[in-house]
């Protein structure tokens, strides 16, 4: 920014400079000499300051590039975790309507567990917000950045789902505990939101392994699922009492 700065500086200086000559002009030929020499100096300064603006976005896009490919590849961590877990979930809510089945036929049910799970963190797209109000996304090749919209666009769907899936399992934690205490009504919330996990989960799903598509489209490096956070997602359904009605995770 300094050199753009110094470069428009000189380039107003020429420009009050430039007076006519104090003699008279003898020929068409010196006239249209001196004219010329003054053009070559405005289209010279004006070329070097396009020259600057050039480089400048082309180091804004280099650096952008790289903060969005690390903050893609920690979304990328992400899905690769739901595709590992995808059975373990489907698994747990097959169980967890089961049980919901068998109380609504008042079979002797034993006390469950924690039902607390595991489902990811949440997404972030702060560093493509911040790109897009510095307006270095235009500078990038159409192309590249349609790609890069497409990711983004898809993972705001993405998280507004696993938002909504948080919300649906604090519902489904109804069932912790003793089941005989459970009413109709709550059989009823209980059955809806398992459906809803289900319908969630697919969508979820399905979307992360096209997002990982369209990672190795632009290059980016594989990301693996962390092997402890499968493990404890993928833990058998405890059937002890919880000390507390609801926990976090």
């Amino acid at each position: 920014m300094r050199q753009q700065l110094v470069i428009r500086r000189r380039f107003r200086s020429l420009c009050l400079k430039f007076t006519l000559p104090h003699e008279s002009i003898q020929t068409w030929k010196s006239f249209f000499i001196h004219i010329a020499t003054i053009v070559i100096g405005l289209l010279i300064a004006v070329g070097l300051e396009q020259a600057v603006e050039t480089i400048h976005w082309h180091i804004q896009v280099r650096t952008a590039r790289d903060v969005l490919r690390q903050e893609l590849l920690g979304a990328d961590g992400f899905y690769e975790f739901r595709v590992a877990v995808n059975e373990c979930v489907a698994q747990r809510l097959s169980k967890l309507n089961d049980i919901v089945e068998s109380i609504a036929e008042h079979a002797k049910i034993e006390p469950v567990g924690d039902l607390s799970l595991h489902i990811g963190h949440l997404l972030t797209d702060d560093a493509w917000q911040s790109e897009r109000a510095a307006q270095t996304l235009v500078h990038f090749p159409a192309a590249e950045r349609m790609r890069y919209s497409t990711m983004y666009g898809q993972q705001l769907d993405i998280r507004n789902w696993v938002i909504a899936e948080g919300g649906v399992w604090a519902a489904i934690r109804v069932l912790q505990g003793n089941p005989e205490r459970l009413s109709t009504s709550d059989i009823t919330l209980i059955r809806q939101n398992i459906q809803t996990a289900r319908t969630l989960n697919f969508l979820i799903v399905v979307n992360a392994a096209q997002q990982l598509s369209r990672a190795s489209a632009l290059g980016l490096p594989k990301a693996d699922a962390q092997a402890e956070e499968v493990r404890e997602t993928c833990a058998p359904l405890k059937r002890t009492t919880p000390s507390r009605p609801f926990t976090t995770y």
